[in-house]
């Protein structure tokens, strides 16, 4: 294996290992965390059904964490994390949060690209 592609592989893992943690965190918190999750596309004009799109974007975060540990099913749940990163990002700058807690969301949407892009030739080693 060559050092990109283990290099690749090891920022897959990284970055899946994250996603799961902090999906199973949101899981376990219930429908109050997912109503809150939800509501926060209010920022978009989206005030309907807030429990299930908190719902759909703590999947997004548990499954797309688990797809990026196996490297299945990489792209589509890249472009589901970068969805979710960027209502993340709109909802942290329309709060006034600090540049530090902008950041997360903002970078992990970069790193989203990147696997929804290369997920053929660097996603998987």
């Amino acid at each position: 294996m060559s050092n990109n592609k283990l290099a690749s592989l090891i920022f897959r893992i990284g970055i899946g290992v994250l996603f799961t943690i902090f999906g199973i965190m949101k899981l376990v918190g219930g429908p109050a965390t997912w109503t809150f999750l939800g509501g926060t596309l209010k920022t978009l004009g989206i005030d309907f059904w807030p429990t299930a799109w908190g719902l759909l974007a703590t999947l997004a975060e548990l499954l797309g964490g688990i797809a990026l540990i196996s490297g299945f099913f990489v792209r589509p749940l890249a472009i589901a994390l970068f969805f979710t990163m960027v209502v993340a990002t709109i909802f942290k700058v329309t709060s006034s949060a600090s540049f530090a807690e902008i950041s997360y969301p903002l970078v992990m949407g970069w790193v989203m690209i990147f696997f929804a892009l290369n997920k053929g030739k660097y996603a998987q080693a």
